[in-house]
């Protein structure tokens, strides 16, 4: 999963890089509003962690943009704006999220685990994966065309597994779910 963490502070950015490739994510990141849009228009990410006070375009407008686009991308506002009024700013333009600073950084870990559980935005309720299908609106799983018997459980793991088919899948992800 791959995360673009726009961050004008160089040392507090390093950190959550680093801190979240330990956590297997592919990170990218950049330290000015004008970089992060041009990487935003030509990457797809799957959480965008967005501070607000940037040089060049500021992170607000960065999210109305992101949101204008209808570029689906969870976004997570990590700002020193911690005023209840930026929050609802942040929030009604389109944030999935708001955290302000300081943070801890297992509080951080836990927001992005929580919007990657959410990243998914499904059209098609038959998804598949080789011969293997599930139709997530009545909950029934297929191999090769005939019926499995599962539970409840693992059957939101199947779905998890197929939705995240191209992606590596930790132990923890699994627990989860």
């Amino acid at each position: 999963m791959r995360i673009l963490i726009v961050e004008d502070e160089k040392s507090l950015c390093d950190t959550i890089a680093k801190g979240l490739r330990l956590d297997g994510y592919e990170v990218d990141s950049c330290f000015d509003g004008d970089n992060a849009w041009d990487m935003i228009l030509s990457e797809t990410y799957d959480l965008i962690i967005l501070d607000l006070n940037l040089p060049g375009m500021d992170g607000m407008e960065i999210l109305r943009n992101i949101r204008k686009e209808d570029i689906e991308t969870n976004v997570l506002i990590l700002s020193a704006r911690s005023q209840l009024q930026d929050k609802i700013d942040g929030l009604d333009s389109g944030a999935n999220d708001y955290l302000c600073k300081p943070f801890h950084f297992e509080e951080l870990e836990a927001r992005v685990r929580s919007l990657m559980r959410r990243r998914v935005i499904q059209n098609n309720i038959i998804i598949k994966c080789g011969d293997l299908s599930l139709d997530t609106k009545a909950r029934i799983a297929f191999a090769s065309n005939t019926e499995l018997s599962l539970t409840r459980k693992e059957l939101g793991l199947l779905e998890y597994l197929i939705l995240h088919q191209e992606d590596v899948v930790s132990q923890e992800e699994l627990i989860q779910h």
